[in-house]
């Protein structure tokens, strides 16, 4: 009882929105009214013609006035009683269009003019349109379905009620008991049938159509379905009156019957149809497992699903398809076993083919395209891209982790024919043979067996079986492939790179993959193959025919000959040689003046920037000696080396400030790494720093910091990237030095600063940061002015603190701590020196004529003095206490008399 009150209750607010949809017409066509009638009369008014002809338009308005107004009232008539308000809810504009326009139609030009004043030109020489804004998209699809909601929403309403009604029915019948199983479930059948067939009807008869817009048949159609649907449901779940295979069979003949439908009541059917179809299985489990019944089912509903996309011409209907085939595509590898393997391959084969090559190619895939693409247009061929990744990724994982099943080594051997052939037919694809090519690294690395058994070395044909026999046989047929099409088609630059780079790669991951002990058998036969290819190459790259084709060919020539030699070398051989080729390219671009796009080079040098990074704390390098020298007193110089002359080959183009900045990072990885393991014989480990690593790192990344920030000044485009490090390094420094002021500080603490004077720790402790943030202030001033004057100051106070620890040292040797007690020649040393830096201060600042530096040095002496008479001349008695305030009183005259001079001469 309780459901039938809830559909009497939808019932009456549908009625009530009629009502007031009724009312809100009414009031709008009354305001319309009044307004079309002060319109035409100031039009009216503004018009220079005669009595008569004002008389007649006079007459011809007042004409028009009637009809509009009986036609107006005509029409809201026949919105109330069909209620159906999409002429209604359309505003204003649109009233205007649908209920004035029609029937003044017929009358005069002057009329029309009136109803249309925005279509009247301006009269004025100075008047300018303004250029509309063209909507996006997504604004676009928001406005059209805002539209067609408020012009259908009581239809849908109404279609939504009699699908709730075939289900509230259902459901009183069967708690009510009224009627038997059967007939409650014939009755329910028949009213969504009924539903079906009046709806066929009303298309048939054409009584409300209007082309795809067709919305009442295909909401009462909708209506249909989904009690059918529904009654399906509660005959197998409820019921038990079908069994699971009959269930399912039922349920997918509604859902592709409504599919079906849709190709005549237009989209919106197709969508209830798509998703009702691929959920099928969601809601009948048949429990067999039957992972074949399963994907032919889904390929039926998408072969179904596509060709009611492409009749219906909806994008969202694909979108539609292409998530349900491939969500289960996915949930297939959840139940396969090793006997679906062949399953899993045909079926994600057959996919690529039905999703993305019949849809562009054809049925008989005979739609071909040779035409050669920029790489941005390469990229942008969605969703054929994602397609594809989203079919090949599964399969190419599935083989990662069951490694060597000879069916996943099959599969992947003919996803990469079929990717390639495709390729052939359609020039859009061309990147997929980077696909082929990282399927066959997978499947390299998929059939490595040997790691397993190692006593398979101990025959030198290994080379030629199991997964190193693949590597170079993949190797030359994609070689062969790209050089073979690439002489055809000479235009398409991806053969060419394909014919560059594939050997590279499968030797490379080859590579990668071998123990050091075999690789001195494998070696003599990889490296002539790379020699011999990169002879072929080269040839090929002086009788290329276009620019990209020689210069590919150089670039993977080198390529080849660089990885022959890195495999004499060890793990830092391979660093060099990609810095050798970040330079051979460089070279090659300015040589040739290709217009290559700069992003695969700085690709290339961020790898190499962070297996530079990487490399001083990864185990392997630790004890790696180059020549008998420590790995990174070759590596890091040679890299910085190897950057800065290949940024010398871009002018004054970004990719040079680029490069210069990757020999910077280089240089700053040399001199934070190589001093620490001079010192104490390894690379700084931050958490158990010794003093001498703190002051060498203050120190290094304190210059390193300023370095970055003058880079900052001429970087381009890279100005807020090397700001940033400038003051992360900067940053860290300061922390370095508080830490060695608070907890490592000599002045304190019993540390070893050296014998000599001057050439000591404290020259590195104290004196060069000093020196190093007065040249930071220097950059710190244009970016934040107020900041100045605190960064000189602590370069004073670093200056301060090391010449009294200089003074210090040489009275107190190589242990300077306070502890120890003052002597009184050391006591009296401050004072002279410091009077002597005062006073040649004062001097510099009067040379340079800077008033801020003459204070300082004025400043200087004034300190000096206070010491003086409250220090060193507090123990003084007799004759040395006179002596002492003469000397004092004849060097402050003598200041006197310098400073006046010198102001003199400035004057």
């Amino acid at each position: 009882m309780d459901d039938l009150i809830g559909l009497a209750i939808i019932f009456i607010l549908v009625v009530l929105a009629g009502a007031i949809c009724g009312l809100i017409a009414l009031i709008k066509l009354s305001n319309l009214k009044h307004e079309v009638v002060l319109l035409k009369t100031k039009v009216h008014n503004l018009q220079p013609n005669t009595a008569g002809q004002n008389t007649t338009a006079v007459q011809k308005n007042t004409a028009v006035q009637n009809n509009a107004q009986s036609a107006n009232l005509h029409t809201s008539q026949v919105s109330m009683q069909s209620v159906n308000s999409s002429n209604i809810q359309k505003g204003d504009e649109l009233l205007t269009e649908q209920t004035i326009k029609p029937t003044i139609s017929s009358n005069s030009e002057h009329v029309t003019q009136t109803v249309h004043p925005a279509s009247a030109k301006p009269q004025s020489g100075h008047t300018t349109k303004a250029k509309p804004v063209k909507p996006s998209s997504i604004e676009l699809l928001f406005n059209k379905l805002r539209a067609g909601f408020e012009e259908n929403w009581m239809t849908w309403i109404g279609a939504i009620a009699l699908a709730f009604g075939g289900i509230f029915l259902a459901k009183y019948s069967l708690e009510a008991g009224l009627l038997s199983p059967v007939m409650r479930l014939s009755l329910g059948g028949l009213f969504g049938l009924g539903l079906i067939a009046a709806a066929a009807y009303l298309h048939y008869k054409r009584i409300v159509f209007e082309g795809f817009n067709n919305y009442i048949p295909a909401a009462l159609a909708s209506g249909g379905f989904i009690t059918c649907f529904a009654l399906t449901l509660l005959a197998y779940s409820n019921y038990n009156m079908l069994s699971p295979t009959v269930a399912f069979f039922a349920l997918a003949v509604i859902a592709i019957s409504a599919s079906a439908m849709a190709l005549r009541l237009g989209p919106l059917l197709a969508v209830l149809g798509i998703i009702g179809a691929y959920s099928v299985p969601i809601w009948v489990n048949t429990g067999s497992g039957n992972l074949f019944a399963l994907f032919m089912y889904v390929g039926f509903v998408s072969l179904s699903a596509a060709l009611v996309a492409r009749k219906v011409q909806r994008i969202w209907l694909w979108y539609l398809l292409w998530a349900g085939h491939i969500g289960w595509y996915l949930v297939g590898f959840s139940l396969f076993k090793n006997d679906t393997i062949w399953l899993m391959g045909a079926f994600a084969l057959l996919s690529v083919i039905g999703l993305i090559a019949i849809p562009r190619l054809g049925l008989k895939l005979d739609v071909i395209e040779h035409r050669p693409h920029s790489l941005k247009r390469l990229i942008k061929v969605f969703p054929d891209h994602l397609l594809l990744v989203a079919l090949i990724a599964p399969l190419v994982f599935a083989m990662a982790i069951d490694s060597f099943d000879m069916q996943w080594q099959v599969i992947s051997l003919i996803s990469i024919v079929v990717i390639l052939f495709l390729v052939l037919k359609n020039s859009r694809w061309d990147l997929w043979q980077g696909v082929a090519l990282v399927t066959a690294t997978v499947l390299v690395l998929s059939a490595e067996q040997t790691r397993f058994t190692p006593e398979l070395f101990d025959d030198a044909l290994f080379i030629f079986k199991n997964e190193y026999g693949l590597g170079i046989l993949l190797g030359l047929a994609l070689t062969a492939y790209g050089l073979y099409y690439g002489k055809k088609q000479s235009k398409r630059l991806a053969f060419h790179i394909t014919a560059a780079f594939s050997l590279f790669v499968m030797i490379g991951t080859l590579y990668a993959i071998i123990p050091n002990s075999a690789l001195s058998t494998a070696y003599p036969f990889w490296a002539v193959i790379l020699f011999l290819v990169s002879a072929a190459l080269i040839k090929l790259a002086q009788q290329g025919t276009t620019l990209w084709q020689r210069f590919t060919y150089w670039v993977g020539a080198n390529a080849n000959i660089t990885l022959a030699i890195t495999m004499l070398l060890n793990d830092s051989g391979l660093t060099i040689a990609l810095a050798v080729q970040v330079l051979l390219i460089s070279v090659l671009v300015k040589r040739h003046n290709v217009p290559m796009p700069h992003w695969p080079i700085k690709a290339l040098v961020a790898v190499l920037l962070l297996r530079l990074t990487a490399a001083p704390w990864l185990d392997n390098y630790d004890a790696l000696t180059i020549l008998g020298l420590h790995w990174s007193i070759v590596v890091y110089p040679l890299c910085t080396a190897l950057f800065f002359v290949a940024a010398k080959c871009f002018n004054e183009s970004k990719m040079k400030v680029w490069l210069e900045g990757a020999a910077l990072h280089c240089l700053a990885l040399f001199i934070t790494t190589e001093t620490s393991y001079q010192l104490v014989g390894h690379y700084p480990q931050f958490d158990s720093l010794s003093f001498y690593e703190q002051v060498l790192l203050t120190c290094n990344w304190l210059a390193l910091g300023c370095v970055y920030l003058h880079r900052a000044r001429i970087a381009g485009s890279l100005t807020k990237l090397y700001q940033t490090a400038g003051f992360i390094l900067v940053g860290l420094a300061g922390l370095f030095a508080l830490k060695t002021l608070l907890d490592n500080n000599p002045l304190f603490e019993s540390i070893y600063v050296g014998e000599l004077p001057l050439f000591n720790w404290l020259l590195l402790l104290w004196l060069v940061p000093g020196g190093l943030t007065l040249w930071l202030s220097t950059f710190i001033k244009p970016i934040n002015a107020k900041a100045t004057p605190f960064i000189l100051a602590i370069a004073g106070a670093f200056v301060l603190l090391a010449i009294n620890s200089f003074i210090r040292q040489y009275w107190q040797g190589p242990y300077i701590y306070l502890s120890k007690g003052v002597s009184d020649a050391e006591l009296y040393s401050y004072s002279v020196i410091w009077l002597v830096l005062g006073a040649g201060t004062v001097i510099f600042g009067h040379l340079k004529n800077q008033l801020l530096i003459q204070k300082l040095g004025l400043g200087i002496l004034a300190a000096v003095i206070v010491k003086v008479f409250l220090i060193d001349m507090a123990n003084l008695e007799g004759l040395l206490k006179a002596l002492s305030f003469i000397g004092l009183g004849l060097s402050l005259v003598g200041l006197s008399w310098l400073f006046q001079k010198l102001r003199s001469r400035v004057s």
